[in-house]
């Protein structure tokens, strides 16, 4: 993993994720153009986010909006890999982005073409691939390190989730890789967070846990003191498990699901549908 330089999705992710959601005609209107909203992707198989939007900032995009998502290498067109893009709601039926996994057998620049269902494909967008990911990448092992939980301290100084799953506080993450089993790890910070998506995200997999009795659920809250009068969510309040020393995350919110082995079997950046947690689970 890179050091962390500690950053958000970037200026025109920030303000797609702010705007309201356009219209859900297949066909997207002229004058749209497509972004990407990943900040960590990776060579191998990693799951790239795009999003689609008008110059003023409509939102554009639905289930009902079918695209397929094409991607290469910018040194190498022809080598293109065409998937189904699967819209997935930030904020139920108000914003949302394409997502679909596709094998990066490279670093460098790739470019991404969203092509409707009708009408003409919009711009190519390019967008990085690293050699090595900032945050744990499939197949890395994850730090074993100690998150708080409510032996250390109450509730409220351990989440801004306003309704939070006290199941999701018990354990701190190195009982948990000591535990056997397998770990779906949280981070985000719904009430400072940067994209609109922490507490939707978090939403997302509180509503499945009941479902994985025999799964640990642990969320971190990316910032530390947020309790403080005059707190500010900067670099100098970022949670030690989030900073460069642990997961190193460069933008919020994460899921990592973690194997047996203490192995990142699934990482989830931005949003993720609560049904994806289902075939790393069981």
């Amino acid at each position: 993993m890179k050091p962390l330089l500690r950053s958000v999705l970037g200026a025109a992710a920030l303000a797609f994720v702010a705007t309201a959601c356009g219209g859900g005609d297949a066909t997207f209107p002229d004058g749209a153009f497509a972004v990407r909203a990943n900040a960590d992707l990776g060579v191998g198989n990693d799951r790239l986010l795009v999003g689609v939007l008008l110059p003023d900032g409509t939102r554009l995009g639905s289930p009902e909006d079918g695209v397929i998502l094409e991607v290469a290498p910018a040194d190498d067109l022809g080598a293109v890999q065409r998937v189904d893009g699967v819209f997935t709601w930030i904020v139920d039926d108000s914003t949302g982005l394409y997502r679909a996994a596709f094998d990066f057998d490279r670093a460098g620049t790739w470019v991404v073409t969203v092509v409707p269902e009708a009408g003409d494909p919009l711009e190519p967008v390019p967008f990085p691939v690293l050699a090595d990911t900032s945050a744990p990448a499939l197949g890395e092992k994850v730090p074993v390190i100690e998150t708080p939980t409510l032996d250390d301290r109450p509730i409220g100084r351990l989440t801004t989730d306003p309704e939070p799953d006290l199941r999701f506080y018990e354990l701190s993450l190195d009982e948990a890789l000591a535990s056997g089993k397998r770990t779906v790890l949280v981070f985000s910070t719904p009430a400072f967070c940067q994209t609109a998506a922490c507490g939707p995200l978090l939403d997302n997999v509180k509503s499945v846990a009941p479902s994985y009795p025999d799964a640990n659920f642990i969320h971190v809250e990316v910032f530390t003191d947020f309790w403080e009068d005059g707190f500010v969510p900067d670099f100098s309040h970022l949670a030690p498990a989030a900073g460069p020393d642990a997961f190193a995350l460069p933008s919020e919110p994460w899921v990592f699901v973690i194997d047996e082995s203490g192995t990142v079997i699934g990482r989830f950046e931005g949003v993720m549908a609560g049904a994806e947690l289902a075939p790393l689970l069981g």
